[in-house]
């Protein structure tokens, strides 16, 4: 049971990756490092440089190193044959493209992995394509403002951005249709649209638990999660 309610989670980390209940670019944009995370903002994503023992060294795409350590309790999934299954790190090689979950020390650069999803190289694509996107075609973020047809949200990376609407908008709630009024400073919201010289122009608005740039329906959940999973589980 506890494989299946985490296995959205590591679809999402896809790469997915925002992470689920939160808002971040997917799994620390590659990152790693609090803020920016898979789920609750802890999760690292990169390249795996060695591995020694049940340690996974990581180079995540700004060049930082992280030490992934496992243990008997981490959830190791590579996809095999279209679908995801459990792993060993001894499955794991150097070159793969990893996202890990769990306990980090941003400071050692450390993470205590809770789960790991080695991707295939179209999801590793897909992820890095997200942290691209990420604040042009979609965003993510908590609900500070909300003044006549624009609303400001802090995103997870500590970034404040004016998300403006207008009558094109469609607004939702898990699967409900909402309007502007319904939207409350502190909601969680993730919207889908583009850059419109200072602001962000959406097309969807989405409250609630948000991760990846889903359509209406799919918060919580990134590209390469099925349509009607569940939403992801970060552990607390």
């Amino acid at each position: 049971m506890l494989k299946r309610l985490i296995l959205p989670l590591l679809l999402l980390s896809v790469v997915t990756v925002s992470a689920y209940a939160q808002q971040g670019p997917p799994a620390g944009g590659w990152r790693g490092g609090e803020g920016g995370g898979l789920g609750n903002g802890r999760g690292v994503g990169g390249t795996v440089t060695a591995i020694s023992g049940s340690t996974i060294t990581v180079k995540t795409e700004d060049g930082d190193t992280y030490q992934i350590l496992t243990s008997a309790n981490s959830h190791i999934m590579k996809r095999v044959d279209r679908q995801p299954e459990p792993v060993k790190v001894a499955d794991i090689h150097v070159g793969d493209a990893v996202m890990a979950g769990g306990e980090i020390d941003a400071k050692a650069k450390t993470l205590g992995a809770v789960f790991l999803m080695v991707l295939t190289p179209e999801q590793a694509a897909q992820a890095r394509k997200m942290r691209e996107d990420f604040g042009k075609t979609w965003t993510a973020g908590e609900v500070t403002a909300i003044k006549d047809l624009d609303i400001t949200i802090k995103r997870r990376d500590g970034v404040s951005q004016t998300v403006s609407v207008d009558e094109n908008t469609s607004f939702k709630k898990r699967q409900d249709s909402i309007t502007l009024a319904d939207i409350q400073v502190g909601d969680m919201l993730r919207a889908t649209g583009a850059l419109k010289g200072s602001s962000f122009l959406a097309v969807t608005v989405n409250v609630g638990r948000v991760g990846g740039p889903g359509g209406p329906g799919q918060e919580g959940r990134g590209p390469g999660q099925a349509p009607g999973a569940s939403p992801p589980v970060t552990p607390q």
